[in-house]
């Protein structure tokens, strides 16, 4: 019995490597994956010519329409590098998120590092920038606050998520005075923390997606059956509230532990291939889903140096 499961899993793998190389003679691109959105964390493609010119032609060749820029710094420090990368984007057809990240702005306060420092860079600092631009403008501003990293959610935890929901309603409320959306990165698993409020207690999930306009699901893993299964709860609550968005992030980094939350690894569940022919197969599993807004890769840094 032990042979025939290997001798079955085998085959499987075959048809899968099989199907996506079939794929990719038929794409007159070098990559045939899904339109996605990346993650890119380091600002030098805002300011250094040649990095940018190989991100915009990484991007035109792998399937990208969507940037997530962090831009922490140059939106307070160089906001006309940081307008030149945006209407470049556009002119490449790229359409863009102005992305900031730190576990630390879920801790109310009104200073840095807290709640509200990341508030202002969407009020003072996105609103100068906006205010600046004709051509280009991003569509959203995109947080990655992951408070369950604090050791403070090991003791406060229901604290520490209220913390986070009164977090992303101010984001999401100076967002909207700005006509922008709100994107926010939250693990597969949010669906499984009861928060409490008063009387009522209410999966995180939840209380996230009444706020947020695109809940970018973290939902790491390497074959396409376990990425539906941890999406499933998300996309099913999404569905039944009106205007919701749902992305599901997949990772492209190195040296993950485990080592299946990555398509870099030694397995079989490895390489851009593998990849490719993952995303088609949820795509094809999660269209019919109303909230379904397509995939982001993590990141850049890790895909542009992923296996074939």
């Amino acid at each position: 019995m032990i042979i025939t499961q290997r001798f079955f899993k085998g085959l499987l793998v075959v048809a899968a490597l099989a199907a996506a190389q079939a794929l990719a003679q038929d794409s007159p691109a070098s990559q045939v994956y899904l339109p996605s959105a990346i993650w890119e964390w380091q600002e030098n493609v805002i300011t250094d010519p040649t990095a940018q010119a190989a991100f915009f032609t990484f991007a035109a060749t792998h399937g990208i329409n969507r940037v997530y820029i962090e831009c922490e710094s140059a939106i307070q420090n160089n906001q006309p590098a940081l307008i030149g990368f945006l209407e470049a984007a556009a002119g490449n057809g790229l359409s863009t998120e102005l992305l900031f990240g730190d576990a630390r702005w879920v801790l109310p306060g009104s200073g840095y590092p807290y709640q509200g420092y990341a508030v202002s860079l969407v009020s003072t600092y996105t609103a100068q920038l906006l205010s600046q631009m004709t051509a280009g403008k991003p569509g959203a501003v995109h947080f990655d606050v992951e408070p369950y990293s604090l050791r403070l959610w090991r003791t406060e935890q229901n604290t520490i998520a209220l913390d986070y929901i009164s977090l992303v309603t101010q984001l999401e409320a100076a967002a909207r005075q700005l006509g922008m959306k709100l994107s926010v990165d939250v693990p597969y698993w949010y669906s499984t923390i009861p928060v409490t409020q008063g009387a009522a207690t209410t999966p995180m999930n939840q209380l996230v997606l009444n706020i947020v306009d695109r809940y970018v699901i973290m939902d790491y893993w390497d074959t396409a059956s376990r990425i539906e299964r941890q999406a499933t709860t998300d996309l099913t609550y999404a569905n039944s509230v009106a205007g919701k968005q749902v992305v599901i992030g997949v990772l492209t980094t190195c040296n993950q532990f485990p080592a299946d939350t990555s398509f870099c690894n030694t397995g079989t569940h490895q390489g851009t291939a593998w990849m490719e022919t993952v995303l088609s197969m949820i795509h094809k599993a999660e269209n019919p889903n109303p909230s379904f807004a397509g995939f982001a890769i993590e990141d850049y840094a890790g895909f542009s140096i992923l296996g074939p």
